[in-house]
């Protein structure tokens, strides 16, 4: 069976619509097209708190690490570069017998 194929990309620009986050921007830097998810630079934003380790040759202390946890993709939009407003982006065939994702608003391609 082949994976489903997302519309979101790494490096595109999107809008958060749902949840906490509503309307922030951000740029997608992983994707998981198996489980629908997307990171998103700087959204989402968990804290992980790490014990302390103590070894023979080291010590490190317990501290809190912060990072961007998963979205789903469904409640991201892509965000056109030409007209800055959130879009469902079109598959277009293209001469050279591509498929280029489009705005549907202002028909410009989408490039990440």
């Amino acid at each position: 069976m082949m994976p489903p194929q997302l519309k979101i990309r790494k490096d595109d620009l999107v809008r958060v619509m749902t949840g906490r986050d509503r309307g922030k921007q951000g740029k997608v830097t992983q994707v998981f097209p198996r489980q629908r998810l997307v990171v998103v630079e700087g959204l989402n934003i968990r804290v992980k708190h790490l014990k302390q380790t103590k070894g023979r040759s080291r010590q490190s202390a317990g501290s809190r690490v912060q990072y961007a946890a998963p979205l789903l993709a469904s409640k991201v939009m892509i965000v056109c570069p030409h007209c800055s407003r959130t879009t469902r982006p079109r598959m277009v065939e293209a001469a050279d017998s591509r498929r280029l994702r489009t705005c549907h608003r202002c028909t410009q391609p989408l490039t990440a």
